[in-house]
């Protein structure tokens, strides 16, 4: 698949099942994403795996820190979103967290200037997964932003999660909305002096 076909059939699908891409497509998807463009090449992603019992492992510190947010908010613990955050990495086989680690020494590159490679890093692996035939989401929330699901990926409190790439194969019978159609109308204007 080229890649103009890939951005235009690339679409998220919200349940994906195994296969997962092998090790061998695993690599060429997140190759492809620290190809994304990086201003001053800080390479500030950071892409962790998560598959396997590791998945539920990790689902337990989603489902802690939802119920830790509830208590420092003084909210009611809901069981079924608790089950939903424990569950939440079981939507797919294979899970990919992209994150932006801020550099060591202070940068001239502006912070949102490395988010946006992050951001790049991230289409970038979605545009290769669908390229290699998988199915894929790119997922947010509340675990991005919370510093205890950072501390579990080994990030410090000013570094973000950017991303939940939910990787695998879109399930016999679903059908995902057709590709896109850009429609350019009223996006695009010529500056004139």
């Amino acid at each position: 698949m080229d890649a103009l076909e890939a951005i235009r059939s690339r679409r998220s699908v919200a349940r994906l099942v195994e296969p997962a891409p092998d090790e061998a497509d695993l690599r060429a998807i997140l190759e492809a994403a620290a190809c994304a463009p990086d201003h001053g090449k800080l390479r500030p992603f950071r892409f962790t795996v998560v598959r396997g019992e590791h998945a539920d492992t990790f689902g337990a510190v989603l489902e802690e820190a939802y119920r830790d947010r509830c208590r420092d908010q003084g909210i009611e613990v809901l069981p079924a979103k608790a089950a939903k955050e424990r569950s939440k990495l079981g939507r797919a086989p294979l899970v990919v967290v992209v994150s932006a680690v801020r550099p060591a020494e202070d940068s001239t590159i502006p912070w949102t200037e490395q988010l946006a490679a992050c951001a790049a890093a991230c289409q970038n692996a979605l545009l290769a997964a669908t390229a290699l035939g998988y199915g894929s989401m790119w997922r947010t929330g509340e675990p991005c932003y919370d510093d205890r699901v950072k501390a579990a990926l080994a990030l410090a409190p000013e570094d973000a999660v950017v991303a939940f790439l939910y990787l695998g194969t879109v399930p016999e019978g679903v059908r995902p909305r057709a590709g896109c159609e850009p429609d350019l109308d009223g996006l695009v204007r010529e500056w004139r002096a």
